[in-house]
């Protein structure tokens, strides 16, 4: 029976060891692709700018992916989550950004701090408006005060959709003028009332064009950046750490775990300590003094009734001696 244990236990051990092997494999071979894809891309060292030819025609390519998308209907959004250790003065330096840049704050929620929860950590959902040539700048400069834990950017290019609207604004503009011209040309009332009918239809269809195509422009010109922002006591570490140096690093948070935790175990003792002493009187004392009490009384009935007993056999024996001695006599 003990073999069979050995037996399971050693199998069990280098089934996670293999386990291990194969995630840790993974990771290498995802972290090599994305370098392989990244060196794709990349210019080689020394290639790239080898002569003032190649630097000039790398900046023309520059310049003419950034004027096709000048000419293009862009919408650029944004998604972060931030990490913190100042947040007070974190809410203010974006909402100070953000006024800076011409843009607006369009929600800000912010929750914690919650009475009776001593310690807890605040939170905050915001959503700004930034002008769509200062969504970079921005995003710098919130990298700055805090640290980005997650970022998510998307870029929908809406020019095809824009470019049908106008043209069936256009063209609905073109058949309004002619509903015009024909209604102050008609003679019967049968015609006025079908013209003043296709002219209603068509007004509300191009009010509705005009609307969407104000709506495209508003979100082209004004990027949303969205940050779910987080209060910490320490931030995640941005570089990938060696083994010796996770080690150190979590053996001092775990310290640091400690250390807070006696000291909120502390403050909440103290803080507490009205309601613990009624506790205590309510659940320990007063159950203590109730049996007191009741031990006191039952002995005082204990010895009342051994008292009462003494005296009724005491006369029992006196009245026993009467009797004989009469005889006696």
């Amino acid at each position: 029976m003990k073999k069979a244990v050995l037996t399971i236990s050693a199998l069990l051990i280098c089934l996670c060891m293999l386990t291990v092997g194969c995630a840790r494999s993974a990771m290498n071979l995802s972290g090599n692709a994305a370098y392989a894809e990244e060196a794709q891309y990349a210019p080689m060292p020394g290639a790239a700018f080898n002569n003032e030819k190649d630097s000039d025609s790398v900046d023309s390519a520059a310049d003419k992916v950034n004027s096709v998308l000048a000419d293009r209907k862009v919408i650029k959004n944004a998604d972060l989550t931030i990490q913190t250790l100042e947040f007070d003065s974190f809410i203010t330096s974006v909402i100070d950004k953000t006024n800076e840049l011409g843009g607006y704050v369009q929600n800000n929620d912010t929750s914690g701090k919650s009475y009776g929860y001593s310690g807890n950590l605040r939170s905050a959902y915001m959503t700004v408006r930034i002008p769509a040539e200062k969504y970079d700048e921005f995003l710098s400069s919130v990298d700055g005060l805090g640290n980005i834990i997650r970022r998510s950017e998307s870029v929908k290019d809406i020019t095809d959709s824009y470019v049908d609207t106008e043209a069936r604004l256009s063209s609905i503009k073109t058949e309004y003028q002619t509903l015009l011209d024909l209604l102050s040309k008609a003679e019967t009332l049968e015609d006025i009332i079908k013209l003043q009918d296709r002219l209603s239809d068509v007004r509300y269809e191009m009010e509705a064009l005009e609307s969407t195509l104000s709506n495209y422009d508003k979100q082209v010109a004004l990027s949303t950046i969205e940050m779910d922002i987080r209060e910490v006591e320490r931030q995640t570490a941005a570089e990938k750490e060696s083994f010796g140096d996770e080690v150190s690093r979590r053996f001092n948070e775990s310290l640091e775990d400690v250390g807070f935790g006696f000291t909120r175990f502390a403050a909440w003792l103290i803080g507490n300590l009205p309601v613990l002493l009624v506790m205590l009187f309510f659940l320990v004392a007063l159950p203590l003094i109730i049996v007191f009490i009741c031990l006191k009384a039952a002995k005082k009935r204990r010895i009342k009734h051994q008292a009462a007993e003494a005296e009724r056999l005491a006369k029992s024996a006196s009245a026993t001696v009467e009797p004989n001695n009469s005889q006696k006599k």
